[in-house]
Order: C-alpha cells, then sequence, then structure tokens
C-alpha cells in the first residue's frame, strides 16, 4: 500500500534513511522538520507492507525560474516498493501539472538507476558540487 507521508512516520523512515544514507554514503535526508515539509509536498510517500514500511519517496515540486519540476531527493526500500513509488511521484507530477522530474542518484546505487530507466527515465551528463557553510561544513554541530 502506498500513501502520502506524515510526520507520524518519523521513526521509521528515519530509520530507513540512516541505514539508506550510510549504504550510499550520502547526508541523512529525515528528520523532522524535512518530514513536515514533505508531508506538504504532494510528492512524497510510504511504501506499507502487513503495517511495516518498506520504502519511501521523498519528493518536492521546485520552481527555477524556466519550469516547475519535481526534484526527487530520495527513494529508498525493497525493489519492489522503490518500483511502486517511482511511479506514484511520476502520477503526482503529471496531476500538478508538472512535467519535469529530476532523481538523484547515489553514484553507488546501480539499481536505483537501473530501475529509473526502464522507467523512462534518462541520465543527464552533469556532476553535482555541494558546498556546506558554517558549522555543520566544519564537522561542528549545528
Amino acid at each position: 500500500m502506498l500513501r502520502p507521508v506524515e510526520i507520524d512516520d518519523l521513526r521509521e523512515l528515519e530509520a530507513l534513511d540512516a541505514a539508506y544514507a550510510a549504504r550510499h554514503g550520502v547526508e541523512a535526508a529525515v528528520t523532522s522538520g524535512s518530514l513536515a515539509f514533505y508531508a506538504r509536498s504532494g510528492h512524497a510517500f510510504v511504501a506499507q507492507r502487513d503495517d511495516r514500511t518498506v520504502g519511501m519517496a521523498l519528493a518536492q515540486a521546485v520552481w527555477d525560474g524556466a519550469r516547475p519540476t519535481v526534484r526527487l531527493v530520495r527513494l529508498a526500500g525493497e525493489a519492489a516498493a522503490r518500483q511502486a513509488l517511482a511511479e506514484a511521484v511520476v502520477k503526482s507530477a503529471y496531476d500538478a501539472a508538472v512535467y519535469d522530474l529530476q532523481a538523484e542518484v547515489p553514484g553507488d546505487d546501480p539499481a536505483l538507476a537501473a530501475l529509473l530507466a526502464a522507467a523512462g527515465w534518462s541520465e543527464r551528463p552533469v556532476r553535482s558540487f555541494v558546498r556546506v557553510l558554517g558549522s555543520r561544513g566544519t564537522g561542528g554541530a549545528a
């Protein structure tokens, strides 16, 4: 079963996200603040089976001045759940009349890259550079 993300999902999604982040060397995306944001986005979903969370998609609509884009920040969980969640994000974007989608895929998650490619997503030949400022950038506490 798929449903929109809710604030009450925090504990389960933190654990799922922490495991994904550790496995792929990326920063965790789930905090109480981020979950409150994604719960209002209309593009973030949870996959559950037998009352157990088996996947999540965290996405949001952004506008770069030219056109709106739904940006998929995290797609984590079991393979079947990730496929269903990716489809839910595409449907939510289409229903919102947003026709451009972009996904962040860690370089060491070839299964996610293959899933998206099989669903019609295409890889762009660009790299993303990140700089973190302030105490987070120096490893200190915020």
